[in-house]
């Protein structure tokens, strides 16, 4: 009898669940499981070795490997074949990244705004909130210089600004992180993101 499966440690939240081309009707579907996206994510976006992927999400480096390995199988015959792709999400837990001129008080600002709010949701209920000051105002640098790699220390897989700007989106991309453009945000909102 095989042993049970270890819980793996996720840190990417997918915001895109499923993909299907638009030029062809091939009505087969590839699922591609939460653990096997987080093992592209930590190889292909943050360009780790398999060693340190595969601490990072809890497991052996043999059994990363095969789990990597599932992970391209699948994407390829997706591409090559036309199938559905189908992520299978099993991250009920994330973290959202918002500017604010208050510390107080959250009243989403600019990259640039005097603190970040971070706010750490699982299942549905914010468990965590903290606040920094942020570099961007303090040492009056690029946003795109220092927010990503904030929210790389921070596990932030959200970050929401009343206004983004290419050079940031694109760096927080980058790194597995998605951003939005919003004026008002509230706290059910937050809970609710995904």
């Amino acid at each position: 009898m095989g042993r049970d499966k270890l819980k793996r440690k996720l840190s990417f939240k997918p915001v895109c669940k499923e993909f299907k081309p638009s030029e062809c009707a091939n009505t087969n579907t590839i699922r591609l499981l939460h653990e096997e996206l987080e093992a592209l994510y930590l190889m292909d976006i943050k360009e780790l070795y398999q060693a340190d992927a595969a601490k990072k999400m809890g497991v052996s480096r043999p059994t990363f490997a095969r789990i990597l390995k599932n992970a391209r199988n699948k994407v390829a015959m997706t591409l090559i074949t036309g199938a559905n792709l189908v992520i299978e999400d099993e991250k009920e837990d994330f973290s959202v990244m918002i500017p604010s001129d208050l510390e107080e008080e959250l009243k989403i600002s600019s990259p640039s705004a005097k603190y970040l709010h971070i706010y750490e949701v699982k299942n549905r209920e914010i468990v965590e909130k903290k606040v920094i000051k942020n570099p961007v105002f303090s040492q009056d640098v690029r946003p795109g210089q220092v927010i990503p790699e904030i929210c790389n220390k921070e596990n932030v897989n959200f970050f929401v600004s009343d206004q983004i700007g290419s050079g940031l989106k694109n760096a927080l991309l980058s790194i597995g992180v998605h951003s939005y453009p919003k004026k008002e945000i509230s706290l059910e909102e937050i809970k609710e993101f995904i």
